[in-house]
C-alpha cells in the first residue's frame, strides 16, 4: 500500500468529523429559532384566547345589563297595568309587557350561551398556559443545552484543527498539495476509495485491466481514479472484466 495512505485517511476522517459537527453546530441556531417561533406560536394563541374570554365577559355583562333593565321597565309597566284607566292604556302595557318579558327570555338564553362558552374558554386558557409554560421551559432548557453543545463543539474543533495540522505536516508536499485538491472538489468526501471487484468503491467506473494489474503488482504506487480522481486502496486482488 502507498505510504502515505495511512495518513491521508486520517486525515480525511478528521476533515469528515469536522464536517459534520460544523454542519450541526450551524444547525443549532436554526433549531433554537424554530423552537422560539413555537412558542411564540403557542403564546399568541394564549393570548388570542384570552381575548376571547374578555369579549366574553363584555358581553355577558352587556347582555345582563340589558336584562336588568328590562326587568325595571316591567315593573314598571306591571304597576302602570294596574293604574290603565282603559281598554286601550291596558293593551298598549300588555304588548310593552310581552315584548320586555320577550327580551329578558332572550337575554337569558343569551347569558347562558355565554357562560357555557366561558366555561369552555377558562378550561381552554388553563391548558394552553399549561403547554405555553412546558414549551418555554424546554426551550430554556434546550438554549442552554445547545449554548453547552456549541462551546464544546468549539473546542473539539480546535482540537481536530490540532491534529490535522500535525498529521498534514507529516505528508510530502505533492500529496498534501493533492489532497487539498481533491478536499476542494469533494467538500464532504470521500476523498479515499476502496476498489470494488475491479471498479472505483465511489464512483463505480470499471478500471482498465492493465490499471489494475499495475496496483496489483506495484502496490506501494499512488493510484487514482481515471473517472473521479479519487485516490484508490486496493484491499481485495479480484480480477477485473476486461472491456
Amino acid at each position: 500500500m502507498f505510504p502515505e495512505i495511512s495518513l491521508i485517511g486520517r486525515l480525511e476522517a478528521l476533515d469528515e468529523a469536522s464536517h459534520r459537527l460544523q454542519a450541526r453546530l450551524a444547525e443549532l441556531p436554526k433549531i433554537l429559532t424554530a423552537e422560539k417561533k413555537t412558542v411564540e406560536e403557542k403564546k399568541r394563541h394564549l393570548d388570542a384566547t384570552r381575548g376571547r374570554q374578555q369579549a366574553n365577559d363584555g358581553e355577558r355583562r352587556a347582555r345582563e345589563n340589558a336584562v336588568a333593565q328590562h326587568q325595571s321597565k316591567l315593573t314598571k309597566l306591571r304597576k302602570q297595568l294596574d293604574a290603565a284607566a282603559s281598554e286601550a292604556q291596558v293593551q298598549a302595557f300588555e304588548h310593552e309587557i310581552a315584548f320586555a318579558t320577550n327580551a329578558i327570555a332572550t337575554g337569558e338564553d343569551e347569558i347562558l350561551t355565554l357562560l357555557l362558552e366561558a366555561e369552555s374558554l377558562t378550561a381552554e386558557i388553563e391548558e394552553l398556559e399549561k403547554a405555553h409554560a412546558a414549551a418555554h421551559k424546554q426551550a430554556a432548557a434546550n438554549f442552554r443545552s445547545a449554548e453547552q453543545e456549541h462551546k464544546t463543539g468549539q473546542q473539539t474543533l480546535a482540537g481536530q484543527a490540532g491534529e490535522r495540522a500535525a498529521v498534514e505536516g507529516q505528508l510530502s508536499p505533492a500529496m498534501a498539495q493533492l489532497y487539498a485538491k481533491l478536499r476542494k472538489r469533494y467538500k464532504s468526501g470521500p476523498i479515499v476509495a476502496e476498489t470494488d471487484e475491479g471498479r472505483c468503491g465511489v464512483c463505480q467506473i470499471e478500471m482498465r485491466l492493465a490499471f489494475w494489474q499495475k496496483m496489483q503488482n506495484e502496490p506501494d504506487v499512488l493510484y487514482q481514479c481515471e473517472e473521479c480522481g479519487r485516490i484508490l486502496v486496493c484491499n481485495k486482488p479480484v480480477s477485473p472484466v476486461e472491456g
